[in-house]
């Protein structure tokens, strides 16, 4: 009876892995079906059940039937008795963009030290073209001084190839990248055209807009803290460091 029971187990147990890996198979194809550009990143299972996260490569997340036939995106509520609401979506994306921030690719940062003791260190997706960006790398003196240590990854809106992209590309290989960066941001802004190319070298700036995309970012400047919590759009320094505990 024993012996049955536990070869009726590890059958049960098998069959269980074959109906995850077929409706695996049945998200990918739905994800096909909506576009043959669009794959799977990820999928994982949900606390809700007979749904899964399924994380694509255009950033966006999608919850799906096991069968891939019915899907919904937003954000998902966890709503326990006593426990109070707990966006689970925003959980996850914050561990996405911590896994982000530790890639290779975010390695390669303009980085703005922190005068003195650093207080806090954030990356900002920024563009040279951005109003906002502009804006807020105008306060970097003040930022900095604040004890935040700013990293910037290259997110040009307009794509890659374009002006943006070329520009923020030249700024990696000049021979100051920050100070061409700097100045870079305040030609666009006061409508002056772009420096000279220096000598072109590897970049980061494609891998840094990739991880925008991977991310599902839609503007900049696009602030990101260690913890993976994002903060969208410009925020002053001194506002900047209410935010951060910074006194």
């Amino acid at each position: 009876m024993f012996i049955t029971r536990l070869l009726s187990f590890f059958t049960l147990s098998i069959f269980a892995l074959v109906v995850k890996a077929e409706s695996y198979a049945d998200l990918h194809a739905s994800i096909e079906r909506i576009s043959p550009s669009m794959k799977v990143v990820s999928i994982e299972e949900t606390p809700m059940f007979g749904m899964y996260k399924v994380a694509i490569n255009t950033g966006d997340t999608l919850y799906m039937s096991a069968d891939g036939e019915h899907f919904f995106t937003g954000v998902m509520y966890q709503n326990r008795a006593g426990e109070g609401l707990v966006n689970l979506t925003e959980i996850a994306q914050q561990s996405a963009r911590v896994d982000a921030l530790k890639s290779e690719a975010a390695q390669d940062a303009w980085v703005f030290p922190a005068l003195g003791q650093t207080q806090a260190s954030i990356t900002i997706f920024t563009d040279v073209d951005c109003y906002y960006c502009q804006k807020l790398h105008a306060e970097m003196g003040q930022i900095n001084a604040l004890g935040i240590e700013v990293r910037y990854l290259a997110f040009p809106r307009a794509g890659l190839g374009s002006p943006s992209h070329q520009v923020m590309a030249d700024a990696w290989c000049a021979d100051d990248p920050n100070e061409f960066f700097t100045e870079a941001k305040q030609r666009s802004h006061d409508k002056l055209p772009p420096l000279a190319s220096p000598t072109s070298c590897d970049n980061p700036v494609a891998d840094h807009y990739a991880l925008s995309q991977q991310l599902g970012l839609a503007g900049t400047p696009a602030i990101v803290l260690d913890t993976g919590e994002l903060w969208p759009g410009y925020l002053p320094a001194p506002e900047l460091a209410r935010r951060l505990g910074i006194n």
